[in-house]
Parts: C-alpha cells; structure tokens; sequence
C-alpha cells in the first residue's frame, strides 16, 4: 500500500511529464509556423501583407535608415567631407583600389563607414518600373530645398515599395499613415541619375512657392508616391550641407 509521500511523488511526476509534453508540442508547432512562413516568404508570392508583416518591415526600412545615417555620422565626426564621399558598390571592381584616404571615405567600405549594402525583401517591393529597379539607393545628387545650404544632399531611398508599408512607416514618423505626393517622376528625385536616364531635379518643398512636396518640407525621413500612386518610395536625408 503507497504512502501518501508516494502518492504526491507519483502525482508530481505525473504533471511533470504532461508540462514536458505541452513544451514539446509547442515547439513543434513553433517550428511549423516558422518552415510555413519562410515557405511564403522564400516563394516570392504577391499579396497583400498582414498588419503584423507591414509593421515588422516598416521598423526594419526606418532601422536600415537609421544605420545609414548612424555609419556617414561618424565618417563625417572623424574628418570625411559630406561632398567626398564615395558611394561605390561592394561588387565593383575598383572597391579595393585608391589609396586609404580613397578607401576611407567609401560608405559601404570596412575602412570607410562599414555600412552594410540593404536587399529589400519580395514581400516589401511593388515594382512597376525596372529602370532603375526596386531595392536601397544611396547618394549624393540634388539638394533638398530646406537644408542649410545648396549642395547636393546625401539621400538614401527604399524604392518602389508597397503601399501597405509606406502608410505604416509614416504612422511611425509621424502619427499619419497618409502618403504625400511628390509632382515628379520619384527616381528624379531621390535616385542617381547613373541608375536611369532621366536626369536629377532639386526636392523644392517650401509651401509659399511651386513645390514638388510641400508635405516634405523640413522633414528628414518620409514615405512619398509619385502623382499617378502606382510608386512608392521612403526617403531619408543622411547628411546635408
């Protein structure tokens, strides 16, 4: 006949193993969800996102922005001059060559600002045009109306974005999903013009006058679409001058 010590063993026992069971199948589960999420990611399906995907992916373009800004920050605290640096790719050729001084002032250089190159994931590009593509562009090439003088710009911009994730990164910036429009073509604007071949115009944003974004005025970071909303583009002024 059990004790009743033996009897509490054997109860204890018992919870323990039906706890051990729970955490196993939740893992299981877990480990379900995930292989089935990266399975739509990793297929490149279009759709819209859920509200939990769009937010996710807003914070991490506003983080990348912030990286970006973060790594020229500091090549301009250790003496780099905002109109010599260098925007070369990783997959150039050339992104070895120079002397240090040509290396230390390459962004996306381990010498230099050690900025990481973006990928924007499937799930975050609309794109409607491949001239240039969707996915991060950085450099200097216009001046934004209300910075501190009339050089170019450092502009950084995640292009050809949803429109889900637009509204959501501006919710964060500032407490508005709504999407200004910019009156011009947005890669004239905040790309390169050695991506297309349309050529660069200045964002004017000042309200007394004819500006191209008169929502944009005095702001660093914003999600904009083209007059037409068939683009959408999040922009971030990294340095001015």
């Amino acid at each position: 006949m059990k004790t009743n010590k033996e009897h509490r063993a054997q109860k204890s026992y018992g919870q323990a193993g039906n706890a051990l069971i729970y955490v196993l199948i939740a893992i299981a589960l877990f480990a379900a969800l995930s292989f089935t999420l990266s399975r739509q990611t990793d297929s490149g399906e279009a759709g819209p996102l859920s509200e939990e995907r769009a937010e996710l992916y807003a914070t991490q373009l506003i983080s990348y922005a912030a990286q970006a800004k973060s790594a020229v920050d500091q090549m301009v605290f250790s003496g780099a001059r905002i109109g010599e640096l260098d925007f070369i790719d990783p997959s150039d050729a050339n992104f070895n060559a120079g002397t240090q001084k040509d290396r230390t002032n390459r962004v996306f250089h381990p010498e230099g600002g050690g900025l990481v190159k973006g990928r924007l994931p499937n799930e975050v590009t609309d794109q409607t045009s491949t001239t240039p593509v969707a996915g991060w562009y950085l450099g200097r090439f216009n001046n934004v109306e209300w910075t501190r003088g009339t050089d170019d710009d450092v502009i950084l911009v995640a292009y050809q974005i949803s429109q889900d994730v637009c509204g959501r990164i501006n919710d964060k910036i500032k407490g508005s999903s709504a999407i200004p429009v910019v009156g011009t073509a947005l890669k004239t604007v905040f790309i390169d013009g050695s991506f297309h071949v349309a050529g660069n115009v200045d964002l004017t944003t000042d309200p007394s006058g004819s500006p191209l974004c008169a929502d944009c005025h005095e702001i660093a970071s914003l999600c904009v679409s083209n007059a037409a909303l068939t683009e959408y583009a999040f922009y971030s002024v990294i340095a001015d001058q």
